[in-house]
């Protein structure tokens, strides 16, 4: 059985990585720009992955690693080397149907409260 974080980490942002394997997930509201984000877990990743069955929707291009809370999942594009976010709707999720917000990883980390 695969590993989506350990099988994806060399290809996803360096303070991405960092995050996870410091605080392997987060949640919490940011605000008006960012809103509500739930960063999934290492273990979450893979089921989500898997229970949402979203290979048969995205390619491997993107690499969900969180939700709003609600409709629409938080994505990497690995194609892009950078640690842009970018948020796709689970229903009718698409490679097409992209969201580009100009947020980053680093945003929403800088967003998070330093107690967390």
């Amino acid at each position: 059985m695969t590993n989506r974080f350990a099988d994806f980490r060399p290809t996803l942002p360096p303070a991405y990585v960092q995050f996870i394997e410091s605080h392997d997930g987060w949640e919490g509201d940011l605000g008006n720009v960012i809103g509500y984000v739930v960063i999934w877990d290492r273990r979450s990743i893979q089921a989500r992955w898997i229970d949402y069955e979203m290979a048969t929707s995205l390619s491997n291009r993107w690499f969900p690693f969180g939700s709003d809370g609600g409709g629409e999942m938080l994505c990497f594009d690995l194609t892009s080397g950078t640690d842009r976010v970018f948020w796709i709707s689970y229903i009718g999720m698409s490679d097409q149907d992209v969201v580009d917000r100009q947020i980053s990883f680093a945003d929403i980390v800088a967003a998070i409260p330093h107690s967390a």
